[in-house]
């Protein structure tokens, strides 16, 4: 399994970075989790020539913020072939797929993405199901108007835009790599408390993984206010024994299992 994340800020692109979208690259299967704007790098060259030979691009999207599903809009412009969205519904999140997709239409954009041939929208509703034989969970979280984390086997989970609740732990215990907001510093945390914003903070995050058995973190869903120099200040100040710790590269490919390595 491979992962290229293609954009890894929330709300707005900054520093280079673009908001949150990952692609999950395993056998003949292409899954973006989430569909930020970093969605608009499937044009490029390197990652256009990986989905060469991929016949369908499923999309799992974790909540309907617009700066997790605006990229959707791109679709047409980066990859030529059929689509698949996977989107949550109640008791998952408030709304259903087809109510907060509908925003991708007229008069902000010139033709329903819901009328496309090529798109084909899955409400979720089911806390586990299968992804082409691939098992997948899925977790509500605490976030306004729901969010879920989601869970890949064994090999992978990704959770951003959520204050983390007892129930996580048990979600992520044992997972190979988890995605994992870091919004807050700990010290942004102290004055203005995850439970209220929504969002996670390093110090907790850094922990709840460790605690977990998880062997590799990487935190995404930067807040875009903070430069490189101060993410990957951020980052070094969440080393715990046990556990790998990364901050991801936009564009760099990350491979899963037993001897990784960045290619």
């Amino acid at each position: 399994m491979r992962l290229i994340p293609l954009g890894t800020n929330g709300y707005f692109p900054s520093f280079g970075r673009q908001t949150m979208s990952i692609l999950v690259l395993d056998g003949e299967m292409a899954l973006l989790l989430d569909a930020g704007t970093g969605v608009g790098r499937l044009i490029e060259p390197r990652i256009r020539e990986m989905l060469r030979s991929v016949a369908r691009l499923d999309v799992m999207l974790s909540h309907y913020h617009l700066d997790h599903l605006i990229g959707l809009s791109y679709l047409g412009g980066v990859f030529p072939g059929p689509v698949r969205i996977y989107g949550p519904a109640p008791p998952l999140s408030d709304v259903s797929p087809e109510e907060a997709l509908a925003v991708l239409g007229p008069p902000w954009f010139p033709k329903r993405l819901l009328d496309s041939r090529s798109v084909e929208v899955v409400a979720v509703s089911r806390k586990e199901w299968d992804l082409d034989r691939m098992p997948v969970r899925m977790r509500r979280q605490a976030h306004p108007g729901g969010s879920v984390g989601i869970r890949l086997g064994d090999r992978l989970a990704y959770c951003v835009d959520a204050a983390i609740d007892p129930g996580e732990r048990d979600f992520l215990e044992g997972a190979e790599v988890l995605l994992h907001e870091v919004w807050l510093t700990d010290e942004e945390a102290a004055r203005e408390p995850p439970e209220r914003s929504g969002h996670s903070a390093a110090g907790p995050v850094a922990a709840l993984a460790a605690s977990a058995g998880v062997e590799r973190l990487f935190p995404v869903h930067h807040h875009p206010k903070r430069n490189g120099p101060e993410l990957e200040g951020l980052v070094r100040g969440m080393r715990r024994e046990g556990i790998t710790i990364e901050l991801p590269r936009e564009g760099a490919v990350l491979r899963l299992g037993k001897n990784p390595a960045n290619a």
